[in-house]
């Protein structure tokens, strides 16, 4: 009777982890990949044609940045796997995903990644400053530490200034920077 005992609870326990497991499966978003191959501000621009908004960006992989999408609408939260400037795969993720960009959910550090520019993080520094010439754009300075640069930008038509810390030739972060950065 042990025995028949133990071999319910490690088959009930299996079926407990395969269905975990499935929850959190995340499957191609459907309706979204023909964006797969896009490049990032294209793909942005069809994202938001289509009802997505913007959540946060993760780029702590050193390899691709992924960004979290929800379309208000249905409900839906999408993650896109951005690498070299383009769209890798876009899937559907658990809420819980989205949410972590809500401001109660993450510590202010008083910067906050431009949205517009997400899709940057992890091109190379080359691409990357043609992408924001593309977008209106202008190199203002730039500062050498030791193990990074930090550049600044300004947007012709707004007037926005953003902060761009590019390391080993790749552009690991961009902040929206004060005003006074960009004169």
């Amino acid at each position: 009777m042990k025995i028949v005992s133990s071999l319910v609870a490690a088959i009930a326990g299996s079926c407990l982890i395969g269905l975990g497991a499935s929850v959190y499966a995340q499957d191609p978003a459907p309706g979204l990949q023909n964006l797969v191959g896009a490049r990032g501000r294209d793909g942005e621009m069809s994202l938001q044609n289509q009802g997505y908004e913007f959540r946060w960006a993760d780029n702590s992989s050193g390899e691709a940045v992924y960004s979290y999408w929800t379309n208000y609408q249905t409900g839906q939260c999408i993650s896109v796997r951005t690498e070299e400037g383009r769209y890798a795969s876009i899937v559907t993720s658990p809420a819980f995903d989205c949410d972590q960009g809500d401001p109660a959910h993450v510590e202010d550090t008083g910067n906050t990644v431009d949205r517009r520019l997400a899709d940057l993080i992890g091109v190379r520094a080359s691409s990357g400053e043609a992408a924001l010439q593309e977008r209106g754009y202008s190199y203002v300075s730039g500062e050498e530490f030791d193990s990074s640069v930090a550049t600044y930008w300004i947007e012709g038509s707004t007037g926005d200034c953003v902060e761009v810390i590019t390391s080993d030739g790749v552009y690991q972060e961009i902040f929206e920077a004060e005003w006074y950065y960009c004169q």
